[in-house]
């Protein structure tokens, strides 16, 4: 139903966007909530649009402080529970921003990037209009919006419930968001979002001071981290680098500080030394693919095309020969199948090389070929248009690769989805299987794509119930050619 509000209320405030409709739950079709209606207000007030949808981000995140310690069993138990619910979870500081998000489904995983509701964007009600996290946040207490009662059109399609996480003060310093397609809306959702807060706010009034987290490596660094770990393994002063990267002398220590915690050093001479590996690794592995290619070439337009020409010429010769002449027809045939064998190894050598397809026609086709090779069925869910760098092709590309050798090595699955989208110059990469799970976070494999999605500047996650399967998210710079 369209309600036909004014764009003034009676007093002069300002009254609820054009175009608007609602079907609250439990309220008749039609009604606007007056706690909806009293968000819209703000937003119009905030100079808000409902056809203007821009996600702020920020890549400095509070992401091992007590809220992410006291949340991380939590969100684990409560993400096994959703799954295959088609509903996200999601952890939020006091100003909305996420700091961890949790989602299984590569459905629902799908739509939260299209609406960039990750860990770093920001989800204030004063930044984006109305929507459960921001609006908990505003109002102190519990929010449920659901389809068009969202202030932003782009985030009509989706429902959630959010709740505000207090401290043993009874401070707010977090949020549970749970969202869901509209059409999947649940009432149970605000309950399930208030246990789980009700159990975070818990496990911090207990008091139980969180072990110091060790050193976590580089990967552990936000991109300005990144940045300032660079410019302070220059040796240049806090001042050089605040004009550098646009932020204040203050700022830039406090950056540094975390830098220095989270790599384990106490001085900028071991700085530089990680430093200068991490920028190693990032150009080793970008030879290592420029040499791979380099082989693939060679590889298929050479030797093998070679080898195949010389099959064709024994079989043909080994049939010109007279049958009487046994011998020489024995020794042909046995030339011809010594020829495929050498050239069935070959092929065996070059799976782990990208083939010609990637090259040639870009990832998603690649993608689509790899899962036909795969021995376990593989559903695919794949939107890349266009071509990206060949460095960001390749790395999906042996990502997704890797992640499909395990799932039928070690995950005894049935089933793997694929899903992968470039949106907004990023690439979303999810690998999900329906195995035994328990995967080892910290394995030799795991870290060698973790390297690999770092060095391009990305990210990756990875979910391992027991008993729940694996779930493998990464997010690249999509990065066009």
């Amino acid at each position: 139903m369209v309600l036909n509000a004014p764009s003034s209320g009676p007093g002069g405030e300002p009254g609820v966007p054009a175009g608007h409709w609602a079907d609250p739950p439990g309220g008749a079709q039609g009604v606007v909530r007056q706690d909806i209606l009293s968000s819209w207000q703000r937003c119009l007030a905030a100079g808000l649009r409902p056809d203007h949808f821009e996600v702020p981000y920020q890549p400095d995140m509070d992401d091992d402080g007590p809220l992410r310690w006291a949340a991380a069993p939590i969100l684990d138990q409560v993400a096994g529970e959703l799954e295959g619910t088609g509903v996200g979870l999601l952890l939020t500081d006091a100003r909305g921003q996420v700091v961890d998000r949790r989602a299984a489904d590569t459905g629902i995983l799908a739509r939260l990037d299209r609406i960039e509701l990750a860990p770093g964007f920001l989800y204030g009600e004063d930044l984006i209009g109305t929507n459960a996290i921001g609006t908990a946040i505003t109002q102190q207490g519990p929010s449920v919006v659901t389809g068009a009662e969202h202030f932003a059109d782009a985030l009509a399609p989706m429902a959630c419930a959010a709740i505000p996480v207090t401290d043993g003060a009874g401070q707010m310093i977090g949020v549970i968001d749970l969202t869901c397609a509209a059409e999947n809306f649940n009432p149970m959702l605000l309950p399930f979002a208030k246990r789980a807060a009700w159990d975070i706010g818990h496990r911090l009034r207990e008091g139980a001071k969180p072990r110091s987290p060790n050193p976590g490596g580089w990967s552990s660094l936000t991109d300005t981290e990144r940045t300032a770990a660079y410019l302070a393994a220059q040796g240049l002063t806090s001042r050089v680098m605040a004009d550098r990267m646009r932020v204040s002398q203050p700022t830039v220590r406090s950056h540094l500080r975390h830098v220095f915690r989270k790599l384990g050093v106490r001085s900028r001479v071991e700085l530089a030394r990680i430093t200068e590996q991490a920028t190693t690794q990032g150009h080793v592995i970008a030879a290592v693919d420029d040499t791979r290619q380099r082989i693939a070439r060679d590889l298929h337009d050479g030797l093998q095309q070679r080898l195949v020409t010389l099959g064709l010429q024994v079989r043909t010769a080994e049939v010109s020969v007279p049958p009487s002449d046994v011998e020489l027809k024995w020794e042909l045939t046995r030339v011809a199948d010594g020829l495929m064998d050498v050239l069935q190894d070959v092929r065996e050598i070059s799976r782990g090389i990208p083939p010609a397809i990637l090259s040639e026609r870009g990832l998603e086709p690649a993608l689509r070929a790899l899962a036909r090779r795969s021995p376990v069925p593989v559903n695919l869910n794949l939107r890349i248009p266009g071509r990206l760098a060949d460095r960001v092709e390749i790395g999906a590309y042996y990502i997704v690769s890797e992640a499909l050798a395990n799932a039928a090595k070690h995950a005894n699955a049935g089933l793997v989805e694929v899903f992968a989208e470039a949106v907004r110059r990023v690439l979303s990469l999810t690998v999900r299987d329906d195995g035994v799970g328990g995967a080892d976070p910290h394995g030799s494999g795991l870290a060698g794509l973790r390297e690999r999605a770092e060095a391009l500047g990305g990210m990756l996650q990875l979910t391992s119930l027991p008993g729940r399967g694996t779930s493998l998210h990464v997010r690249l710079p999509a990065v066009p050619r």
